[in-house]
């Protein structure tokens, strides 16, 4: 074999080591930090009062700290003093907007039915003849759609980092609807557009409504 041969024949190799390696360090990386990032909220506490540190003890603190909440918030005494607490920070100005945003917000993720975002959607921003992708929130508040007609809320994701982004109210005609799934949808904003749900596995890509026509006939 060449010299060539071989050059060509290393970096092939490389690469696909590469490709094999580097999802499994991203999320093994991901995951050790969210460990260290919950398991330190109560573990920086507890570790000083021991003779050694014990990794994960915070997390199952946290753990155990919000069963044993959620447990006496369903008790009557409990449901007492978490409304006493509502109501004592919903006098405070500042802290009622956050808290009230934050309250309803973690409300409806854990606790709705509905999902934030119902499906993935392309809307014309910033520009006409410009589009991108966006994810349907809703209907918008009525004081908006009184001054547009049947208006909806889009959330618009930056890339490649997709939890912020730009909240855009528009007309729901102006709305155009994608056959993806907002993973797929986060995935390709992600990818900066590298990574196309076309090119994922068929079982994963699932319509996100069934056509609205009745098949035709058989003859």
């Amino acid at each position: 074999m060449s010299g060539a041969s071989l050059r060509r024949a290393f970096r092939r190799h490389l690469l696909a080591g590469l490709v094999v390696i580097a999802p499994i360090g991203i999320t093994a990386a991901v995951l050790w930090w969210l460990f260290q990032t919950v398991d330190g909220i109560l573990g920086r506490m507890l570790n000083p009062y021991l003779p050694y540190p014990i990794p994960g003890l915070g997390l199952v603190a946290l753990v155990l700290l919000l069963v044993i909440v959620g447990w006496a918030a369903e008790r009557t005494i409990g449901s007492r003093i978490v409304a006493l607490w509502h109501g004592w920070l919903e006098r405070i100005p500042l802290a009622r907007r956050i808290y009230s945003a934050s309250h309803r917000i973690v409300g409806t993720i854990f606790r709705g039915q509905t999902r934030p975002f119902t499906s993935v959607v392309l809307v014309e921003y910033p520009a006409d003849g410009r589009y991108a992708i966006g994810f349907l929130a809703g209907d918008a508040p009525e004081t908006m759609r009184a001054q547009v007609p049947d208006a909806v809320s889009v959330f618009v994701p930056t890339t490649p980092n997709p939890t912020s982004g730009w909240l855009v109210i528009v007309s729901r005609d102006r709305v155009k609807p994608l056959a993806m799934t907002v993973d797929e949808a986060f995935t390709y904003i992600l990818s900066a557009g590298s990574v196309r749900p076309d090119t994922l596995p068929r079982a994963a890509r699932i319509p996100l409504a069934a056509p609205t026509t009745a098949p035709p006939p058989p003859p």
